[in-house]
């Protein structure tokens, strides 16, 4: 089975201000986590050993567009390059990203499969040009 979406932690932050139970604290920025495999089921985001020059990719508020509505569903596209640099060593087959509020750790948002996997290999440049990532949440029922 594929996920993908919203996490738990988000969905519940969502929830809790638009109820005006809490405030959530929205992150100033957030980072990109590259993964082999689903996140939100057995993925694991790339190791960041030294020698592999992984690490997650930090996307501020101005390396993302306007979101746009598009009925059901509301778009927020990165307007810039995302660039993990150059593969030090073979990360394998990229599948998935998924987006969280740290660098290292953190709360994951949200995540969802790449239109295109990618196989990693030592010294590929690994970069998503600007409008390749996209988040998308659709509207849902209330019950």
């Amino acid at each position: 089975m594929v996920y993908e979406g919203f996490s738990d932690y988000a969905v519940l932050k969502i929830l809790d201000t638009a109820m005006g139970k809490a405030q959530w604290t929205m992150p100033a920025d957030v980072y990109v986590a590259l993964y082999n495999g689903d996140p939100f089921g057995a993925g694991t985001e790339l190791a960041d050993p030294t020698d592999t020059d992984y690490a997650r990719e930090l996307m501020a508020d101005t390396d993302w567009g306007a979101a746009a509505w598009s009925s059901p569903t509301g778009t927020i596209t990165s307007a810039t390059d995302t660039d993990f640099g150059t593969a030090g060593a073979a990360w394998g087959t990229v599948d998935y990203m998924a987006i969280f509020d740290a660098l290292t750790g953190g709360n994951m948002i949200c995540a969802g499969p790449l239109e295109v996997s990618r196989n990693i290999q030592l010294n590929d440049p690994v970069k998503f040009p600007a409008g390749e990532l996209k988040v998308r949440l659709t509207q849902a029922t209330v019950v």
